[in-house]
């Protein structure tokens, strides 16, 4: 693999659940156990390597409701490219709208328009080139730190994609479940980068664990949308908080939420006995 330069920070931030997992419930007035203004949420997602493109819309609701958000199942939801092709999101309940009508590619721009109570909102989203992946590997480790349990681990080395800077969000699954789904955002860029960077994923695999690793491309502007929500708790331990400010959203106008166009490589593999492994990447 040559030289590689070790970065072992990851942007793991702890947050709220139903920030990410839901979508619905972001910080907005200064008032926030008042009764002010519902806001939509609108949450999409297009990929290079999913048959489905998913949206999510919902409503913000009190700090203080019984309920995480609610749901809007009555909105009027539509997906276009920039090659002619268009498509109407079905709705499944939950706010949950989806179509496989639209398919997704690299370097092609994509419209979302959603329409809730004859109020419009829509968002354009570029999908970037993929991520490019040297490796990933799997290590036993018996004193990893001394803040982490003795068993696998899996460290993903990247190399830099082009002169441009790149931008990517990890998301990780074990088991079926995906581990970073409303409790962290592991994000990083690829403009620092000289050689290859290593990101090891800060949870224990044992033998027989299912992982899937996928590494998705950003455009910056849904790039800054999800270090928006890191920043808003970054310090979440610290006794200097910043003020809670919803992160820079790339829908228009006065919505929350993100609307992606993503490249991603998905690697699925078992974790076996051995105490290195190189898996072979998009498997």
């Amino acid at each position: 693999m040559g030289k590689f330069r070790e970065i072992i920070s990851i942007l793991a931030v702890s947050i709220l659940a139903i920030v990410v997992a839901t979508g619905c419930y972001e910080p907005s007035d200064f008032n926030a156990f008042g009764k002010g203004e519902r806001v939509v949420v609108i949450e999409g997602r297009v990929t290079n390597a999913d048959s489905v493109s998913t949206v999510v819309v919902t409503r913000t609701v009190d700090a203080l409701s019984d309920t995480d958000c609610e749901f809007v199942n009555d909105a009027i939801v539509y997906l276009r490219d920039d090659l002619g092709n268009s498509a109407q999101l079905q709705s499944e309940g939950n706010g949950v709208y989806r179509t496989t009508e639209i398919d997704g590619a690299i370097g092609n721009r994509y419209l979302l328009t959603v329409e809730v109570d004859g109020d419009h909102y829509s968002s354009i989203d570029k999908m970037p080139p993929q991520v490019l992946i040297d490796s990933i590997v799997v290590e036993y480790r018996d004193n990893y730190t001394i803040f982490d349990t003795i068993g696998y681990y899996v460290s993903i080395y990247t190399r830099r994609n082009n002169d441009s800077a790149q931008f990517y969000r990890v998301e990780i699954e074990k088991n079926g479940t995906l581990l970073n789904d409303g409790l962290s955002l592991w994000l990083y860029e690829d403009s620092h980068l000289t050689d290859v960077y290593k990101m090891t994923i800060p949870h224990t695999f044992f033998i027989g664990d299912s992982v899937v690793v996928g590494v998705y491309s950003l455009s910056p502007n849904v790039f800054e949308y999800f270090s928006g929500l890191s920043k808003q708790f970054s310090t979440i331990y610290s006794n200097i908080q910043p003020p809670l400010t919803n992160p820079e959203t790339n829908i228009q106008p006065s919505a929350l939420g993100c609307f992606q166009a993503s490249s991603v490589i998905r690697t699925r593999f078992v974790i076996g006995n051995a105490r290195r492994r190189v898996v072979m990447v998009g498997k």
